[in-house]
């Protein structure tokens, strides 16, 4: 199979997707991975061949804007999905269509597999006429079935694609997932996926550095995950789009920043050994000994080692924590975070920290590390995990999409 993987977003996002990436090479398909310069680094070092083609989304929005700062409502919900439809289905992406499919034609693949809020690959692939699969997306099982559909048929009819009445029609041929149907994140009733277990880590010369051995085993090791949200604003120009003057108190104060320092306060009077991945965020003063600042690790292979996750909700990082047997405890921030860490109480897996308070974190984490059923309900959802089919086994599911997506060709 010739396979274009189309990602969006920020560099962790594209990373998470490099486990699909790398068994489809190693089997000897061929793969052209597509996205943003910012956000193809991060698969850096990486053995995939990839194309800059996508132009980034601060650009995109600053052409949008035409020199006006973003300015976002007293009233703004950061967990209102409009706005997350509007940054991946909005006016912008029909430029980023017309930018891929060049690449595309050239390419010739056989399928599309798309970063699950990616949707430029699926509008090109609906123009080549070839079948499309979504890979794991917590923000994709967030966003209302219908605001997306509505979107993405507006910018059908302005490539003069046919617009489907169908909610199902994003996931026509089929989408992927890497937790099992009942531990599922979808907001909405979806089609059906097919199920994988997503690798522990991705790179096998992945390794943790020799101070985190020498942490006092005595004490519960609690990781800590910042959001990789921020990284689609990261650059200096895309700063520029913002009115910070009128931002919303709510924004600022419920910064990842300010997740960050909220989070490190609170775990300085926890009786633990605390890694802090901070993501490249400013590292606010050690708050006590025992909390360590990084700005990276791998952190699927941390988790294997862990007690606790704090983190912000995002799927990746919550799902990480799943498959290692490791509660989460949930500060939201924006997004689908919010719904991510309802769920993660719903199941049973963890924590929802419902004040942004170092006080409610405390308390969040001394329950989740003191009480027996949240560990056997985690424990029971890793199980799960590891009885799906293994990555390798997503081939032969994407070989089949394509052979029914050829006999589909041939009716059009």
């Amino acid at each position: 199979m010739r396979v274009l993987c189309t990602v969006a977003f920020s560099a962790p996002h594209a990373r998470a997707h490099l486990p699909l990436m790398s068994m489809l090479s190693t089997l000897g398909h061929e793969v052209l991975v597509a996205g943003p310069a910012s956000v193809l680094a991060g698969l850096a070092g990486e053995p995939v061949r990839v194309n800059a083609c996508l132009p980034e989304l601060s650009d995109q929005l600053a052409d949008l804007l035409a020199g006006e700062p973003l300015t976002l409502p007293p009233d703004y919900d950061p967990f209102a999905d409009e706005m997350l439809v509007e940054l991946a289905a909005g006016p912008h992406i029909t430029a980023a269509v017309r930018a891929l499919l060049p690449v595309a034609t050239g390419f010739r693949p056989d399928l599309v597999l798309r970063a699950g809020v990616e949707f430029a690959g699926l509008l090109v692939a609906e123009r080549l006429r070839i079948p499309h699969v979504s890979a794991p997306s917590g923000v994709a099982h967030y966003m209302d079935r219908l605001t997306l559909l509505n979107a993405l048929n507006e910018r059908r009819a302005e490539l003069g694609l046919p617009q489907p009445e169908s909610l199902d029609s994003t996931h026509r041929f089929g989408r992927l997932d890497a937790v099992p149907p009942g531990y599922s994140f979808a907001r909405q009733p979806m089609p059906a996926a097919f199920g994988f277990q997503q690798p522990s880590h991705h790179s096998p010369g992945e390794r943790l550095p020799q101070w985190v051995a020498d942490l006092d085993p005595a004490r519960p090791l609690v990781v800590v995950s910042t959001s990789t949200s921020g990284g689609v604003f990261a650059s200096s120009s895309a700063l520029e789009l913002f009115d910070f003057n009128a931002m919303p108190a709510r924004v600022s104060e419920r910064s990842p920043l300010a997740h960050l320092e909220v989070v490190a306060a609170a775990l300085a009077s926890l009786e633990c050994e605390a890694v802090v991945l901070t993501g490249g965020l400013p590292v606010p003063e050690q708050p006590a000994a025992h909390v360590h600042f990084v700005d990276a690790l791998p952190q699927a292979l941390l988790l294997h080692s862990a007690d606790l996750l704090v983190s912000h909700g995002g799927y990746n990082s919550v799902r990480e924590a799943m498959r290692a047997g490791v509660p989460s405890v949930v500060l939201p921030l924006l997004h689908d975070q919010m719904h991510n860490a309802h769920r993660v109480q719903q199941l049973g897996v963890g924590v929802h920290v419902r004040d942004f308070s170092e006080e409610a974190v405390v308390q969040g984490c001394e329950r989740a590390l003191g009480d027996a059923g949240i560990r056997r309900q985690v424990r029971r959802a890793q199980r799960g995990m590891l009885g799906m089919p293994s990555v390798w086994e997503v081939a032969g599911f994407l070989e089949r999409v394509v052979g029914r997506g050829r006999r589909v060709k041939a009716a059009w």
